[in-house]
């Protein structure tokens, strides 16, 4: 969804300082988080390579020579409680990745359709990399189609808004993008509408600057969200994002608007 072609205009610091921990592709693919204590078990079509922590510590003790059923032998050496995650790889399964991903083809593919691809070659051949807690396949729910299926059913062109109030009343997040023909060719921040930070705030009266404004533009709005910072955590991170944003326009902590044909999934 993002062009090759997009600009970045403006981004300011408070903006890229909020959003800075979103853009990090690999925590979308990997099936661990860094603070995890993993053990990590490499072979080549079943020969035993290395057997090592994620503080680095070898485990030779382990006594793995060969790998003859991955998935069994990553459940197994998890059902033991000494790790949080264990991930039993083929360094071939690897290659092939690295080989695949590489190819001129996928220079076409706009930025995160690349990183999707790169996704289902790591994760769809499970001997090939057998992890136990097994990959979740989204990120906090949030996954590619879902999205890609929002942003395809915008009227095009059309524009997306998201404010973020912190609870001092400061602006954190202040993001509106330029969708057309279901790609982002623009994102910019607040600073480029003609509103001061004092003016800023989560309530209806805000949002109606917002739209009015953007329907003077050539990106008229699909949908605006303004919410508080405690809103927007829960919404990116907890199970049930449609409740979230119901209960926080009933209690005035959030504040949403779309165009008549927008449906909005989260």
């Amino acid at each position: 969804m993002i062009d090759p072609n997009w600009q970045l205009v403006d981004l300011d610091p408070y903006t890229w300082r909020a959003i800075g921990k979103f853009i990090d592709p690999g925590m979308y693919i990997r099936a661990g988080s860094p603070d995890e204590n993993g053990l990590f078990v490499i072979h080549d079509g079943g020969t035993v390579l290395s057997v090592v922590e994620t503080a680095g510590t070898r485990r030779p003790d382990l006594g793995l020579e060969r790998i003859e059923q991955p998935y069994l032998t990553a459940q197994g050496l998890f059902d033991s409680g000494e790790w949080d995650r264990v991930h039993v790889i083929d360094r071939q399964h690897l290659q092939s990745v690295s080989t695949e991903a590489q190819q001129l083809s996928n220079r076409s593919l706009e930025l995160d359709a690349y990183y999707r691809h790169v996704f289902q070659l790591v994760w769809g051949n499970a001997e090939g990399y057998a992890v136990v807690p097994e990959h979740p396949r989204s990120w906090n729910g949030w996954t590619y189609q879902r999205i890609v299926e929002f942003v395809n059913q915008l009227q095009s062109p059309a524009s997306l808004a998201l404010g973020v109030i912190a609870e001092d009343g400061s602006l954190a997040i202040g993001l509106l993008g330029e969708v057309s023909e279901g790609s982002f060719r623009k994102v910019t921040t607040f600073e480029s509408l003609p509103f001061g930070p004092s003016d800023m705030s989560v309530d209806e009266g805000f949002l109606d600057r917002i739209w009015s404004h953007l329907l003077e533009t050539d990106f008229p709005p699909a949908a605006v969200l303004l919410c508080t910072e405690s809103v927007f955590d829960r919404w990116v991170n907890g199970a049930d994002k449609a409740r979230t944003i119901e209960d926080a326009i009933e209690s005035g902590t959030a504040a949403l608007r779309l165009r008549n044909e927008t449906l909005l999934t989260w």
